[in-house]
């Protein structure tokens, strides 16, 4: 009978009865934030029969689809880490609250939740959107950088892939303008989004660089492992639409966070509690 290698299983407390069934799980404690404590359990097996991972796979994969956090991991290491900006690394967003500024804010996040959801084409709903933006004034890009907030855990989470050499990137469907203090904030590693144009101080309506959607992620994420000389297979990519989807499918560990339903078939973990902390024993940085 083949073996897996490795499977490390997490979950958020309290374990759900089918899972608790077939692996048993014991608590991990997680760096403080000041915030509520997050309950988190895992564990580590080696050597697992393929039978067995494949049970504990399907009862992962119906529990994600039920909204429970859990998941797993089937690398023994990890080499990089590529996360999604917005409504991932930030709560926001972007060009929907940027939208604001510009009374257009309903339309634009219409757009935005059809693209997520993966009904409409991001790169036709990006140029829709940031046509709405035409003749907005760019000192707003440096006002809303400084509003927007960051999600729970993502600096406790990149600052421990830092202590271990495990460097974290940013790759966004929004833009460099905003996207480079959020880099710079949480401490990434590097970063990659689109560009406006912007001519007499004013945003024109048009990008100034090529888009990037699914495909421009997926791109960036296999060009930046060459480079790091970082097997695909030791990645882990964070996302929560479907312009995640193709660098989800890339890497060795595709995690949701609050995913949209379509990537639920894709995930090893979904984070529907939104607190970073809990990719930690995922990774194996703390248990």
């Amino acid at each position: 009978m083949s073996q897996v290698e490795s499977m490390r299983v997490v979950s958020e407390a309290p374990v759900p009865e089918s899972l608790s069934e077939l692996v048993r799980l014991d608590a991990v404690r997680l760096p403080s934030t000041g915030r509520d404590e997050l309950k988190v359990l895992a564990c580590q097996m080696h050597d697992v029969p393929r039978q067995e991972s494949d049970r504990i796979r399907d009862v992962c994969a119906d529990l994600m689809a039920s909204k429970v956090s859990v998941g797993y991991s089937l690398r023994p290491s990890v080499k990089a880490v590529f996360f999604d900006m917005d409504a991932t690394v930030i709560r926001e967003e972007s060009l929907v609250a940027l939208a604001a500024f510009a009374g257009v804010e309903k339309a634009v996040h219409e757009i935005t939740e059809r693209a997520m959801a993966g009904s409409l084409d991001f790169a036709s709903a990006l140029r829709e959107r940031v046509a709405l933006l035409k003749d907005l004034d760019a000192s707003a890009l440096g006002e809303l950088a400084g509003k927007l907030t960051l999600m729970p855990g993502i600096k406790a989470l990149v600052a421990q892939c830092r202590s271990q050499g495990i460097p974290c990137f940013m790759v966004s469907g929004g833009f460099v303008e905003l996207a480079s203090h959020v880099a710079a904030e949480v401490g990434f590693a590097g970063y990659h989004a689109n560009r406006f144009e912007i001519r007499n101080g004013r945003l024109t309506g048009a990008l100034a660089s090529e888009i990037v959607d699914a495909r421009g992620k997926r791109d960036f994420v296999a060009a930046t492992c060459k480079s790091l000389k970082v097997a695909l297979e030791d990645a882990v990519a964070v996302g929560d639409g479907a312009n995640d989807l193709q660098m989800l499918n890339l890497v060795g560990t595709a995690v949701g966070h609050q995913p949209k339903e379509v990537l639920l078939p894709h995930l090893h973990f979904a984070n529907w509690v939104g607190d970073h902390r809990l990719l930690l024993p995922l990774l194996g940085l703390v248990g």
